[in-house]
């Protein structure tokens, strides 16, 4: 059969490998990008499309001057991709229910930011490894903005991390919230009654890293007071200075659950300023390849993630 009979060939109904197709150029930059992803040829991709079009009476992506396809959805492909991924998702779950999950090997690449290393993070990988006993796991601990970022990019299977999420193609579901407060070791003297902000900025301020949510979220409350802050990517560095007399810790109590040391020698502050909580989500990107194993995983790591994260105690 010619390129072109092929190419012409009509379908007389929807198969999945059809709509993963469509999913797949729906999010990606070209179509060539899309084939790469899908591990075929671009006829192969440009032919399933117009098969598309064709059964649906209707263009799924806007065109140019010349009628040439744009990897842009139309308003029809933008209704079409709603129904398309939800098909695909209901697909990939009711497989699940019957496949051996004992069975399934590869690398999984996880994102962690810092806080859930410190709290529920070895819970969740237990429950990982009794659903999962030969999956591989690459553990990479960043800021929230890195770890997005490589999620977006396809470097991360999922991430647990903080928004925001600026890509319509990365999914993200809510773990749960830490409170952030201020910490100081019993060198540093402050009044007996509420500590101010004022009190606060007589003294070095050690907290998260500079682009993270909880940095700009405490650079904006002390606004106009000049404070010194020091900042780290690393919350053990954060909690070390701390201990050490250098600064007042602006951090999540729940880190400090399991650190002896530091519940004896570092003091919870007596005052009444609030920072906002850190929402944790936890991000992937959308699958398009139902025959790979870990993709399929992906989904029941992140309600292993969801279960933990709701389940662990909050500090009191």
């Amino acid at each position: 059969m010619s390129a072109k009979k092929k190419i012409d060939k009509k379908i007389n109904f929807l198969d999945f490998k059809i709509l993963e197709t469509f999913v797949a150029v729906a999010d990606s930059p070209s179509f060539h990008e899309a084939a790469k992803k899908l591990k075929t040829a671009q006829p192969t991709v440009t032919m399933r499309i117009g098969q598309l079009e064709e059964f649906l009476k209707t263009h799924l992506f806007e065109r140019d001057k010349n009628n040439h396809r744009l990897p842009v959805l139309s308003p029809q492909g933008r209704g079409l991709l709603v129904h398309a991924t939800r098909l695909i998702r209901m697909r990939d779950e009711t497989t699940d229910v019957f496949r051996d999950p004992s069975s399934v090997r590869g690398i999984m690449r996880l994102g962690v930011s810092e806080s859930i290393v410190h709290t529920w993070l070895p819970t969740m990988l237990n429950r990982v490894r009794d659903a999962y006993p030969k999956l591989e796991i690459e553990i990479d601990v960043d800021i929230s903005p890195n770890l997005h970022n490589r999620v977006v990019a396809r470097e991360l299977n999922l991430a647990l991390l903080l928004p925001p999420f600026e890509d319509p193609n990365v999914r993200s579901r809510p773990l749960r919230s830490f409170p952030v407060t201020f910490f100081a070791s019993e060198e540093i003297k402050f009044p007996h009654e509420s500590v101010t902000l004022e009190d606060i900025v007589k003294h070095r301020i050690i907290t998260f890293a500079r682009h993270t949510e909880p940095y700009a979220a405490l650079r904006a409350l002390l606004s106009g007071l000049h404070p010194t802050i020091w900042a780290s990517a690393s919350l053990e560095t954060v909690v070390r200075l701390a201990l050490d007399g250098f600064g007042i810790a602006v951090i999540p109590p729940d880190i400090l659950a399991k650190r002896a040391d530091a519940r004896k020698k570092l003091r919870l502050l007596n005052t009444e300023i609030k920072l906002p909580d850190l929402n944790y989500f936890v991000t992937w990107p959308m699958a398009h390849d139902d025959t790979d194993d870990v993709d399929n995983a992906v989904r029941k790591v992140v309600e292993i993630a969801i279960e933990v994260a709701q389940g662990w105690p909050k500090v009191k």
